[in-house]
């Protein structure tokens, strides 16, 4: 049977069950009543969602929220969405107040009675993925972006703190033959500079040199992914000479843009790194609802 109220179903609320063709008990022959019953527990809709929501942290509560907001926008019948609200609000009044604002609808949610009180439990830590995620790089890729005239020492140093904390380091450089370092030798590239966005990574590390960087201030690929890996709140290493890069791209210091001057900083950038996402950036790269 379809949820109800159903607004594509006419006057009769939708499609119903069909004698002919829909579920039938088994015809076995029992001993006393046989009947599909559900436990009047069973009509408590809110005690759970409303213990998931408080049992997030901040920076979750807020994607919670954009979600619904975003979501919610695509509905075309405002019936609709002013019945979720109503739901939102019976869950947490400040889940549903925070989604309302968010679409521009404080105040439109549709009063909803529970069939049953909402049981207030205590939060659980275990629901929540930001507070009990472990501060560690093992497993994940950081990608360096070099050109011709990087520091070779910086890249071997990273490579190789990196690789004690469990991770990998890809190259990534403007033509995928590599670049010349700086001094000599060469340093392999692993991915081109428009074929390796920051997306592929989880932190990212700018070591271009001087001349480099001048180059790469007018590449949108360069600009773009220092762009988006602030947007996605990672961390970011970058050597002095990418400070002009940093700007054009809005990267704003925090504790989550590490200043590298040599390879001596490499251990700095992997501990800030370890961290993961910087979650009080967020306020500073997009609307807080």
């Amino acid at each position: 049977m379809n949820y109800e109220p159903n607004s594509w179903g006419g006057e009769k609320g939708g499609p119903r069950e069909a004698a002919e063709k829909g579920f039938h008990s088994f015809p076995t022959l029992e001993k006393g009543e046989k009947r599909r019953v559900r436990p009047e527990t069973f009509a408590d809709h809110y005690s759970q969602p409303s213990l998931f929501w408080r049992s997030m942290t901040e920076p979750e509560q807020r994607h919670i929220v954009s979600a619904f907001v975003f979501e919610l926008s695509k509905v075309s019948t405002v019936a609709v969405r002013r019945r979720m609200l109503g739901h939102l609000a019976n869950i947490n009044p400040e889940l549903g107040a925070r989604v309302a604002d968010g679409m521009g609808m404080t105040g439109q949610a549709e009063a909803i009675k529970p069939a049953r009180p909402l049981v207030d439990m205590k939060p659980s830590p275990a629901l929540s993925l930001v507070a009990k995620a472990q501060k560690t790089l093992e497993g994940r890729k950081v990608g360096v972006l070099v050109t011709d005239g990087s520091d070779g020492a910086l890249v071997q140093a990273l490579k190789a703190a990196l690789k004690k904390a469990g991770a990998e380091l890809q190259v990534v450089a403007p033509k995928v033959g590599g670049v010349a370092l700086k001094g000599k030798g060469t340093l392999a590239a692993d991915h081109q500079l428009a074929g390796g966005p920051s997306i592929f990574f989880d932190a990212v590390v700018v070591a271009p040199s001087p001349e480099g960087a001048a180059a790469l201030a007018h590449d949108a690929a360069a600009i773009d992914g220092l762009r988006d890996a602030f947007g996605h709140l990672k961390v970011i290493g970058a050597v002095d000479a990418a400070r002009s890069l940093l700007d054009r791209a809005g990267v704003k210091p925090d504790k989550g843009v590490v200043t590298l001057h040599g390879p001596k900083d490499a251990a700095a950038f992997v501990n800030a790194a370890k961290n993961g996402r910087v979650w009080d950036r967020e306020p500073s790269v997009r609307p807080v609802m």
